[in-house]
């Protein structure tokens, strides 16, 4: 007891420090984590940090497949968020924990929803540059989820870079962290040290931070990571400029599926709310509705983007060129960000690893869109 209440003390006198315009003083190199060679062993006391949010993607909203289903409850080391209010930036060291908790009820007396249930699994994230110079970001990603058993691991190793850096990379808002998801962490961004955001009476902070893509379009994960088979019988081509040719003619329309409205963007084929709308030919809808686990070749997906005024601005495309997926390299994908520009190009080619790091994650054999669409 005596260890516990002191840990509590030293916690809680640091917080009182760091509250109080001391980050510069060097707080900002304390740690909470800790390594025995590759492994990080299970930080503990993060229920005493910065509660900073609890994102939850029910099956229910995801055709029963959703990647998440827990209801998640993050948070972030109070030195870090400190820092994160005097520079607005994530500082090196920082460390946000996920616990993630099953949906118990979906009914009470206040009305239906998702309340929380049990604790199922703990993750972390660290921002590292010494110990992780060359991951994007130099973020790296831990679970100390035990399926087999209710007890939590000791220890993790950090996921492949395709398991989650690049997903992050591309869709989260900040610096590789989800902050259009967190309005603790929007409205705390760089308001001074002595600022205390929660005590301000102003609420409802603007439209939150966008989703963004590379600022290089073309850069090393936007490019072609196979090859792609060449005199193919698809019902599109895979030819940058006979591909652009058919899209702008939108003979796609002729798919056996397409959405019959648009819909707010969820990911980072354009910027997040932005409309989108998705085609299907046969082939991908016979085997979505069959619920195969391997799609087969000559699969197709178009989606179409707009702009903020509902102008068309480009097509985001993936199609089957082989029977196996072999984790994306057996899909071509394209993405073009005009609607008169070829050159306007985001990403083409076979296993593009800016595509399938996100596609490959609570997906069958990479198709995210739900089907039968829900509009």
């Amino acid at each position: 007891m005596k260890h516990k209440l002191l840990g509590t003390l030293v916690l809680g006198v640091l917080f009182t420090l760091t509250s109080c315009n001391d980050v510069e003083k060097g707080y900002e190199n304390v740690t909470f984590y800790t390594f025995e060679g590759d492994e990080l062993i299970r930080p503990t006391n993060y229920r005493t940090w910065v509660y900073v949010g609890a994102p939850v993607t029910p099956n229910e909203l995801n055709n029963g497949l959703a990647p998440f289903p827990e209801i998640h409850s993050v948070y972030i080391d109070p030195v870090s968020y400190e820092h994160y209010k005097a520079t607005g930036e994530f500082r090196d060291g920082a460390i946000l924990m996920k616990e993630l908790i099953s949906v118990g009820a979906k009914t009470a007396t206040s009305g239906n929803g998702y309340f929380m249930g049990e604790f199922q699994g703990l993750e972390a994230t660290i921002k590292d540059k010494t110990r992780f110079p060359d991951e994007p970001g130099n973020w790296a990603y831990f679970s100390f989820t035990n399926h087999d058993e209710p007890n939590l691991k000791d220890r993790g190793v950090a996921f492949k870079t395709n398991q989650c850096n690049l997903c992050h990379d591309q869709t989260a808002a900040d610096d590789f962290v989800f902050t259009q998801f967190y309005p603790v962490l929007r409205a705390a961004k760089g308001v001074g040290a002595d600022v205390v955001p929660e005590n301000s009476s102003q609420r409802g902070n603007g439209p939150f931070s966008m989703m963004h893509m590379s600022e290089d379009p073309m850069d090393e994960i936007w490019q072609a990571g196979a090859p792609t088979p060449e005199g193919l019988n698809l019902d599109l081509p895979v030819d940058k400029e006979a591909l652009f040719s058919f899209l702008s003619d939108k003979k796609y329309e002729a798919f056996k599926a397409k959405e019959k409205g648009r819909h707010p963007s969820a990911g980072p084929h354009t910027k997040l709310g932005l409309p989108v709308r998705v085609y299907m030919n046969e082939a991908i809808v016979n085997s979505l509705e069959a619920n195969n686990s391997e799609h087969p070749m000559g699969s197709a997906i178009v989606k179409e983007m707009f702009d903020a005024n509902n102008n068309l601005s480009g097509w985001a495309v993936m199609v089957k060129t082989q029977e196996i997926s072999d984790e994306g390299n057996g899909w071509f994908w394209y993405e073009v960000t005009s609607a008169e520009n070829s050159n306007a190009l985001q990403a083409i080619g076979n296993g593009v690893i800016g595509c399938t790091s996100c596609h490959m994650i609570g997906s069958k054999d990479m198709v995210k869109t739900v089907y039968p669409f829900q509009n």
